[in-house]
């Protein structure tokens, strides 16, 4: 580029600048470009493999043996999986661990009716009704009769067959397909209910597993 000799030095500084900002604009949308096309590459890249997450398998071996579960401890959690394999009277059922509410994480309590003032004087014979129990129970089975689950987000209380009776949630929280695997642990299909009951449905559930066997008999509600 010629100079011109009628050109002055701030005129001739003034033109260089404007060229310059012109570049760096042109620069910056280049960038900005490149930037959308390589995180939209990575979205479509996501697309085609979906496997590749990290969200948590909704088939999965549990790291306790079928052997954890005993009448002196009839609750094992998997709070990593967000769900709570139970043994009764009756067989083994698996509880999904989602509170109906806003989708917290109940917690196991072995006293549901705890701070409910009125309320809990009636929870422990409320509280019979849900689940097989014995018709003598031991001293283990005794204190375990009120046991159920918490919600720590709204304080939504279900018993221990995750019936609801306290709180916003609005119905009872599902059960999902449990089976154990020959090395004696639990297999849990999560994505697969075997009860699921609508708002105001307390029936309690029957569908149970032998853990001796796998087998279930079967027996759902409202699936």
């Amino acid at each position: 580029m010629g100079l011109s000799p009628f050109e002055t030095r701030a005129s001739r500084q003034h033109r260089l600048a404007e060229v310059s900002r012109r570049q760096f604009i042109l620069m910056m949308g280049a960038l900005g470009a490149l930037g959308a096309t390589v995180l939209g590459a990575f979205e479509v890249v996501k697309f085609m493999f979906p496997l590749a997450t990290n969200e948590q398998p909704q088939q999965f071996k549990t790291s306790f043996k079928v052997s954890a579960l005993t009448p002196a401890n009839p609750v094992v959690a998997d709070y990593t999986h967000r769900v709570i394999v139970v043994m009764d009277d009756a067989g083994v059922y698996a509880i999904l661990d989602i509170c109906t509410h806003l989708g917290c994480t109940p917690n196991y309590a072995t006293d549901v009716g705890v701070n409910l003032g009125p309320l809990s004087q009636s929870t422990d014979a409320r509280a019979l009704q849900h689940g097989e129990r014995s018709a003598n129970p031991g001293p283990s089975q005794v204190k375990a009769q009120s046991n159920g689950f918490i919600c720590p987000c709204h304080g939504s209380r279900y018993f221990i067959d995750s019936t609801n009776f306290y709180g916003p949630a609005p119905r009872p929280m599902d059960w999902v397909y449990i089976t154990t695997t020959p090395d004696g642990y639990f297999f849990v299909d999560s994505s697969k209910l075997v009860a699921y009951r609508s708002p105001g449905q307390t029936t309690t559930v029957e569908w149970r597993m032998d853990p001796k066997t796998g087998q279930n008999n079967g027996k759902t509600v409202g699936v």
